[in-house]
């Protein structure tokens, strides 16, 4: 489910598109397409910093969302019209702009975010960084004491075992 509640909230920092319906260009069916691929550009960009796609209801997070999505959706549809239409290309670059702008700033605000109605997703407590332990580990690695990797006592230094 969008983090806008209709088409109409989704598009609305482009008034200039009025109601759209199946009549209009873009028609409401097209503008629908649009919004879902923001939506999706939007719940990308969470993931990739580490965040859920699920936020809390009425949440500072929930407002970032819906405003992006908006930026998103608002600038392509905007953008379809205006590749049909009249003077719209003005507009729409900026607030696609705008929208990837938001998110690229994920990084930087990520904490604020998960103090603020959105959780962290599978992964490390910062998306910039990642443990090589996790990420290079060796699958056939047996962490069992006294198995082949995890000796009970060093392998000794010396042939003839005087370091022990």
């Amino acid at each position: 489910m969008a983090y806008n509640a209709d088409l109409a909230t989704a598009t609305s920092m482009a008034p200039q598109l009025g109601t759209l319906s199946g009549s209009t260009t873009p028609t409401s069916t097209q503008a629908n397409v649009i919004w879902a691929r923001a939506y999706d550009q939007v719940r990308a960009a969470l993931l990739a910093n580490g965040l859920s796609t699920t936020v809390t209801a009425s949440s500072v997070a929930a407002g970032w969302a819906q405003r992006a999505e908006m930026f998103l959706a608002s600038g392509e549809v905007l953008m379809a019209k205006g590749s049909i239409g009249v003077n719209a290309e003005s507009t729409a670059p900026a607030l696609i702009t705008m929208g990837e702008t938001m998110l690229g700033s994920l990084p930087d605000i990520r904490q604020m975010l998960i103090d603020n109605g959105c959780s962290e997703d599978k992964g490390t407590a910062d998306s910039r960084m990642g443990s090589h332990w996790t990420r290079a580990k060796n699958p056939e690695w047996d962490a069992t004491p006294g198995g082949p990797d995890v000796p009970y006592a060093a392998t000794p230094i010396f042939p003839d075992g005087s370091d022990l």
